[in-house]
């Protein structure tokens, strides 16, 4: 990882380069740090792909409850998140589902649920159904 990224703690982090393609192996505390080194590995000129096999070992391990708790209180507390999208917790990992009208809205679900703590990784199920034009 590049040093200059201070929102990526390296020292648990692998990187390995061959052909355009970047392989992240290791751990870090928080899905957030996961998908900052993604994003990190990304920016670097002649990277074309990249397998971020980064496993989520948050510090303080949490129950599925209290992170789907807390993924509820996150959404809730964005006025942009329709009141039919859900979280489904399994083993930490935060699934989304449900139905919105743009796309806006499905990323700003997911960007919700990102932060929560002990969350492992969020996978996005929403369906967009955007609102038919009124004639």
């Amino acid at each position: 990882m590049p040093s200059w990224d201070s929102e990526v703690d390296a020292s648990a982090i692998g990187v390995e380069a061959r052909n355009g393609v970047v392989t992240l192996t290791g751990y870090v505390d928080d899905y957030r740090g996961k998908l900052t080194a993604e994003r990190t590995a990304q920016r670097v000129q002649g990277v074309r792909a990249v397998a971020n096999d980064i496993e989520v070992r948050p510090k303080l391990e949490r129950t599925d409850v209290d992170i789907a708790k807390d993924a509820a209180r996150a959404m809730r507390l964005r006025g942009t998140v329709p009141r039919g999208v859900q979280a489904i917790v399994r083993s930490g990992c935060v699934t989304l589902t449900g139905e919105v009208n743009s796309v806006f809205q499905k990323r700003d679900a997911e960007n919700a649920v990102r932060h929560v703590e002990g969350a492992r990784g969020v996978l996005n199920n929403i369906r967009i159904a955007p609102r038919q034009a009124r004639t």
